[in-house]
């Protein structure tokens, strides 16, 4: 008895450290996009992308093609049996679908498609809660000359400020940092813009859930 208990608190601990254990992504501009994700490990770039990793892959795609050519067909034939298979249920749920719509009207319809939509909402709205995002925004503008610079730094003010303000109020914005000044001695334009945001998967999860439950109940609408 006392193993299992030992195994079942290491499956909860381990189940535990996998749900709360926050998904990171760090994304960068400063003259090219740069882009890493992390999850448990520390955080691996996705962008820029190797020029090797790219000739790599040429060169497996090459060979997967010779390897096709054989497989596939083996695989039109199952496809053939699938296919039939695949077919008759699609037009069960479109039946389903269909005498829905014969009963419910326009009506049943439009209700349908506002509870459809509210589900995905909710889904979105309980994700978007939890997401803990920092940024960080260094600009300095640069017109043809005095006058254009000020426009510009105007038109870039205008236009970031009350973005920044949008993402403060929909996501917890942790900490925001920006800085914009107008270049009137600057050569160029200059931007740097750092973004990292986590989420815990415990959240995702829950979000999952309840969207799941909601659509069998609309499921179970459908089919009545």
């Amino acid at each position: 008895m006392l193993v299992w208990r030992i195994i079942l608190l290491v499956i909860v601990f381990l189940i535990g450290f996998i749900i709360f254990c926050p998904f990171s992504i760090e994304l960068e501009y400063r003259d090219e996009v740069k882009l890493k994700v992390g999850y448990i490990f520390p955080l691996i770039k996705i962008l820029p992308k190797k020029s090797s990793t790219e000739e790599e892959s040429e060169e497996k795609t090459d060979t997967e093609e010779t390897d096709t050519d054989e497989s596939e067909e083996e695989t039109a034939q199952t496809e053939k049996t699938t296919g039939k298979k695949s077919k008759s249920r699609k037009k069960n749920k479109f039946r389903e679908v269909w005498q829905f719509t014969k009963k419910q009207g326009l009506d049943g319809i439009i209700e349908l498609l506002k509870e459809i939509v509210a589900l995905i909402l909710k889904l979105v709205d309980t994700i978007r809660r939890h997401i803990v995002m920092k940024t960080r925004l260094d600009l300095i503008v640069v017109g043809e000359d005095a006058a254009d610079t000020a426009l510009k730094f105007g038109y870039a003010c205008s236009a970031i400020y009350p973005l920044l303000s949008l993402i403060d109020r929909h996501t917890k914005l942790k900490k925001h940092e920006e800085y914009i000044d107008a270049g009137f001695k600057a050569e160029k334009t200059q931007v740097r813009f750092l973004l990292k945001a986590h989420i815990m998967p415990v959240f995702v999860i829950i979000g999952i859930v309840a969207a799941l439950i909601d659509g069998i109940r609309i499921f179970r609408k459908i089919k009545q």
